[in-house]
């Protein structure tokens, strides 16, 4: 309020204001916006301000009108009151009739009484007269001729012509003056062209004298031609005056643009010569670099007679219009092509001259309205051509060209104006003897801005209340303008602007003021003829008590962020009851305190968070100051703690360390850098970092990991600095690629040496597997495997070696190798041909695989390797080609199959087997207690298969092709954990019916690679879905469950997608929705399976029995017979 106050007496002293009575009308002081001395002929001045400030409680409404009899205002008048002091946008425009010195009133009218007026303000401003110019249509319009040609030369064409077609210095139709005229005559075209002619930048007439031809009965001399008559046109037959275009070709007759048409006379009777002058306005489209002119006659009725023999009409026509006559005429060849010529409609054109003027100079603004100069760049379109500039008021002369041009003269010039004014300037060309000048131009007016005046203040502190002493100056200014305001108003309160007619005048260009009072101080510079600087502000000038003071123990580290704070008042709060302390506790931003109720006289301990900023004041309440400069504590530099952390390796990623971070600030994040070796970095910051979100995966090349506490308002912790010990992290099928992860190949077999020699008796040379020879499934179902179908043979589409395990089937013509069969006692026998499979359980089919007098014991035999290399746990990677034919089982395992048979028959029990790669038999379908199996993969090709087991936890995942199909648990099979360690096998043999029957000779297993993992690789991800409950894994999107799989799976599987109604996680399928698993539709579940859910037809679910013996014996004798045929 107090400010408020100050600022109502600055106004009262600036403008005269009463807050008594109402002012009479004749004391009103109108402001308004100083005039320039000199205006243009309807030169427009904007942006006009007019200011009439009346008391608040003035009820009179004021009309002021601008008068003048040489301007106009816009709008007309205004209406002021005691809520509308200031209006601004008036324009003022110079009438075109105005001249000399004008004087504007500015009349005040009640709008409530209009007879009450009162001339409240009077300005005086000179409208300048234009420069004398006149345009081509002008009669005063005058320029130099270029080129003229009167055509009394000796024949020769002038350089004014590109072109003379059929025209020829002759008399034959008269002539203006002198004795020749340019006559047009002859059988062809009819044209005179200009040279191209350079006149861009100018602006001109072109003058001739043209006749048509008068006599109306032809003439022919003595030779029968009437080369020479002046025959009269018709009409049609007229001659057009034209220009052509800019970057046209001047053989393009239709690219040419008409400019004029001479007429034809309308008299019938006139046989004597009379040329018609014509003065031709070039139109500026025709005035550019390579201007060319033409007349033209459009047709014309001449033709020949008598042409020669073997010639046609356009023949002759075209010889006439040969460029390779002389001017025109028909050469000795030509003549002889017609002897007797009829031309008629001929013309002619006499004194022909390009009258110019240069165009006047442009002017171009260089910078905007500059602010202490202002520069324009003045320019004439013409090469070569020079400029004479003055600037000025508008008063300064016009110039003239001088006679040559001036030293480095230009035809651009840029002139530089300190206050607002005019450019008078004239443009300049030698042509030859003659001197082309443009007529004399005024520019517009361009606008100065007076230069920003400067504000310096000190504040002075040796008396009892502070004061502000205040120096103001401008450069190049008149004087200066300013008003106190209050700090609290804003820029858009115009009563507090200062402007060039309103606020407090300082009469010089500088001067020093005192303020005893809050506030701020707006000041502009003027000058006549100056555009109103733009406004300056000072800095709020404050007076205010002395400040209080703080006092703490700053932490080097915080966990929490608070801290204890204690204010201390200065000495005078706690003496004078008239002062007390405010404060604030808040941030940056905040503002500052607010003087009230509730101050503090004594300290006073705060609790305070260490990056919060706490503000003080010291209150003024019963003096004449205002509250002291805001005193400041914080932020203060304090660390967070340094983060803690966990590391463990990547299961997923080989040499991959996965680190936490933890920060232990409260609310405090953590950044981090991955670093690597040999790398100088700088410290980590928390603008550096990256921000932590998750657990952070350092890869290979990384050789530590730093970390930071990051919060606002604190300083980041001491680094954490974490080793990345990689060379342990072995998680990965690609780890053992590592030499440091090279320890988790256990095994690695391509099969360039054979692990066995098919029964030839050579020595085995791979001792990484034994070639097995034994029997299971049953000791009267097949006759087991046999070392001896161990072989290795040359696969041609891999052009290497490949480990071939080989198996004899029903139709198998072979005797070796023989079969065994189980003792009672465990041992191993060969089976005979009394051995019949008593316990094959296939209905319908013989237990006799041939004819009682075959030697058939080598039927039913598989072959089976075991690696020497001995595991309880590990991953089994290999690329296997299986056997196709119905009645075998190619499987991996680990442990031995004579250990479970022991198992099985003690129990008496069946042997289950797994569901086969030809699994379409409808027959129920068990789980095998035989560990960690694997059928035959469904394809013809080599696939990959890959065993990932653990007998100590019981459980084995078998993958085919990079996808999970298979999952086996002991609790599930009914089976013991072990903690032995076992061989792993692969082998091909023949399982009890349920394979089907074996009607085919010999079907092998090829293996291309075998790798053996240490279970490590796996990083324990076991895929087990199956633990997680119903609702537990929830999605939004397949991706969701798709990245639960890529974390918890060794590989992928089959399915797993969001759902918003769930089954069991169950290959069966026969599944049913689970009723537990539903969920609302706004939050879905993911669902996971190895396999559809419906079964997949096949061409046929045969189990190949043998229905007839009678067709079986058939097939077997014809098998026989084709074999003995070939061993004969």
């Amino acid at each position: 309020m107090k400010q408020l106050l100050a600022l109502a007496l600055v106004l009262g002293q600036v403008l005269g204001i009463s807050s008594g009575l109402a002012t009479p009308l004749s004391e009103l002081q109108l402001l308004a916006t100083p005039l320039p001395t000199h205006l243009g002929t309807q030169e427009t001045v904007q942006g006009l301000e007019l200011r009439l400030y009346l008391p608040e409680n003035d009820p009179r409404t004021i009309r002021v009108t601008p008068t003048s009899a040489g301007v106009l205002f816009t709008p007309s008048f205004v209406l002021f009151n005691a809520t509308t002091s200031i209006v601004t946008g008036l324009e003022l425009v110079a009438k075109a009739n105005a001249s000399g010195r004008l004087t504007i009133q500015y009349v005040a009218t009640l709008e409530s009484n209009s007879s009450t007026t009162a001339v409240l303000l009077s300005q005086s401003i000179s409208v300048l007269a234009a420069p004398t110019a006149y345009g081509l249509t002008d009669l005063g319009w005058n320029g130099v001729v270029i080129q003229s040609d009167s055509f009394e030369g000796n024949g020769s064409m002038s350089s004014f012509w590109s072109e003379q077609k059929h025209g020829y210095p002759s008399s034959a139709c008269g002539s203006f003056d002198g004795q020749n005229a340019l006559f047009f005559t002859a059988l062809g075209d009819r044209f005179a062209v200009t040279a191209p002619l350079g006149l861009q930048g100018f602006h001109g007439k072109m003058h001739f004298y043209h006749l048509y031809g008068f006599q109306m009965v032809e003439k022919y001399d003595a030779q029968g031609g009437n080369r020479v008559t002046c025959e009269r046109p018709e009409v049609g037959e007229e001659v057009a005056f034209e220009y052509l275009p800019l970057r046209q070709d001047p053989q393009n007759v239709s690219a040419w643009q008409q400019i004029a048409e001479m007429p034809l006379s309308t008299s019938n009777s006139s046989n004597a010569s009379a040329f018609v002058r014509y003065s031709v306005l070039l139109p500026q489209m025709a005035m550019h670099a390579n201007a060319q002119f033409s007349w033209r006659q459009k047709t014309h009725s001449s033709f020949p007679i008598d042409v020669a023999s073997g010639l046609t009409t356009d023949d002759v026509v075209a010889a006439e219009n040969d460029p390779t006559g002389v001017q025109g005429q028909m050469g000795s060849q030509e003549r002889k092509f017609w002897n007797y010529r009829n031309l008629f409609d001929q013309w002619a054109i006499d004194d022909v001259q390009l009258e110019v003027r240069l165009d006047a100079p442009t002017f171009a603004l260089m910078s905007g309205a500059g602010v202490g100069v202002t520069q324009v760049l003045v320019a004439s379109p013409v090469p070569g051509s020079w400029l004479q500039v003055l600037a000025g008021d508008g008063t300064q002369a016009f110039l003239a060209c001088t006679a040559s041009a001036p030293t480095n003269s230009s035809n651009e010039a840029v002139v530089s104006l300190k206050k607002s004014g005019y450019v008078h300037a004239v443009a300049c060309l030698s042509a030859g003897s003659s001197l082309i000048s443009s007529y004399p131009v005024r520019s517009p007016r361009f606008l100065v801005q007076a230069q920003p005046p400067i504000i310096t203040s000190s504040l002075k502190t040796n008396t009892s209340l502070e004061s502000w002493e205040i120096h103001l100056q401008c450069s190049g200014c008149e004087y200066l303008r300013y008003v106190v305001a209050s700090m609290l108003e804003s820029e858009e309160d115009a009563s507090s602007m200062p402007s060039c007619s309103f606020g407090v005048l300082v009469n010089a260009s500088s001067g020093i003021l005192s303020l005893t009072s809050n506030g701020k101080l707006r000041v502009v510079a003027c000058g006549s003829d100056l555009l109103s600087s733009e406004l300056v502000e000072s800095e709020h000038l404050v007076v205010h008590p002395h400040q209080p003071s703080f006092k703490s123990e700053v932490p080097a580290t915080t966990t929490t962020g608070f801290m204890n704070l204690t204010l201390v008042p200065p000495v005078q709060a706690t003496s004078n009851t008239s002062l007390g302390v405010a404060y604030s506790i808040g941030s940056a931003e905040d503002g500052a305190p607010v003087c009230g109720s509730g101050l503090v006289s004594g300290e006073i301990t705060v609790v305070v968070k260490v990056f919060a900023v706490v503000r003080a004041v010291t209150c003024c309440l019963d003096v004449a100051c205002e509250a002291s400069a805001v005193a400041t504590w914080g932020p203060v530099q304090v660390q967070a703690v340094a983060p803690t952390y966990s590391s463990a390796c990547s299961a997923i990623t080989p040499l991959t360390l996965v680190v936490q971070l933890f920060p232990v600030t409260v609310n405090a994040s953590v950044r981090y850098r991955i670093e690597a070796s040999g790398t100088s970095l700088p410290p980590l910051t928390c603008t550096t970092g990256l921000l932590y979100e998750s657990p952070v995966a350092v890869g290979k090349g990384a050789v530590s990991v730093s970390a930071v506490s990051c919060l606002d308002g604190l300083q980041a912790s001491n680094s954490t600095k974490i080793t990345a010990a990689l060379g342990d992290c072995c998680s990965g099928r690609t780890a053992y690629l590592s030499a440091s992860c090279a320890h988790v190949l256990l095994l690695e077999d391509t099969f360039s040496t054979c692990p066995g020699d098919g029964g030839g008796g050579n020595v085995h040379t791979n001792t990484n597997w034994q070639a097995v020879t034994s029997q299971w499934g049953g000791s009267d179902v097949n006759g087991g495997v046999h070392s001896d179908n161990v072989r290795c043979v040359l696969d041609p589409a891999l052009g290497k070696r490949v480990l071939a395990l080989n198996a004899h089937g029903d139709v198998f013509l072979g005797s070796e190798p023989v079969g065994k069969a189980l003792t009672s006692g465990g041992s191993l026998r060969d089976r005979t041909v009394d051995d019949r499979y008593l316990e094959w359980a296939l209905g319908g089919v013989s237990p006799l695989p041939c004819r009682p007098l075959e030697r058939c014991p080598a039927r039913r035999v598989g072959a089976t390797v075991t690696s020497t290399l001995k595991r309880n746990s590990g991953v089994m990677v290999l690329k296997i080609k299986p056997c196709m034919a119905f009645g075998t089982l190619t499987q991996v395992w680990w442990g031995s199959y004579e250990a479970m048979d022991a198992s099985t028959a003690s129990e008496d029990k069946e042997m289950p087997f797994l569901p086969l790669w030809k699994s379409a038999l409808y027959q129920a379908k068990t789980t095998p207690s035989t560990p960690f199996t694997l059928t035959s993969p469904a394809s013809a090709q080599y696939s990959e298969v890959v065993m990932q087991w653990d007998a100590s936890a019981g459980r084995a995942n078998l993958y085919v092709d990079g996808q999970l199909v298979l999952k086996q648990i002991a609790s599930a099979l009914a089976a013991q954990r072990s903690n032995a360690s076992s061989g792993l096998s692969i082998g091909v043999w023949f399982p009890n019916a349920v394979a089907g029957e074996p009607l085919f000779s010999t079907c092998q297993v090829l293996v291309d690679q075998v790798q053996v993992f240490d279970l490590q690789i796996t990083g324990a991800r076991w895929c087990d879905y199956e633990a997680v409950q119903v609702n537990a894994v929830t999605c939004f999107t397949d991706d969701n469950c798709l990245d639960w799989v890529h974390t918890n799976c060794f590989m992928p599987i089959y399915e797993a997608v969001c759902v918003h109604s769930r089954s069991n996680d169950s290959d069966d399928e026969r599944s049913e929705p689970n009723p537990a698993a539903e969920s609302p539709s706004t939050t879905g579940f993911c669902q996971f399976r190895l396999e559809p859910t419906t079964q997949t037809s096949v061409s046929s679910t045969a189990m190949t029995p043998r229905s007839a013996d009678f067709q079986w014996q058939e097939q077997e004798e014809t098998t026989l017979d084709g074999a003995v045929g070939r061993a004969s």
